[in-house]
């Protein structure tokens, strides 16, 4: 999970609750139990398109590697 790693995916309201959280939390009962219980009660379904930001990602066998962004190819239009 992303989000346990601290790199939840954008607009994750299923897993943003419980972003930077382990199963290893759970099991040590008390405060940090009850803390991730609190904030698995806040996980819901998303409702908008939600967005994972990589430059690569290999995904059932399919490779995909993204271009340079616009704001990483010398062609800033705000500057």
């Amino acid at each position: 999970m992303l989000s346990s790693l601290g790199a939840p995916i954008i607009r994750d309201t299923l897993y943003g609750p419980i972003k930077g959280m382990t199963l290893d939390m759970l099991n040590a009962g008390g405060e940090e139990a009850m803390a991730m219980d609190m904030a698995i009660e806040q996980c819901r379904s998303p409702q908008q398109p939600i967005g994972l930001q990589a430059h690569a990602i290999l995904f059932g066998g399919i490779k995909a590697r993204a271009g340079t962004p616009w704001w990483g190819n010398g062609n800033d239009s705000t500057q």
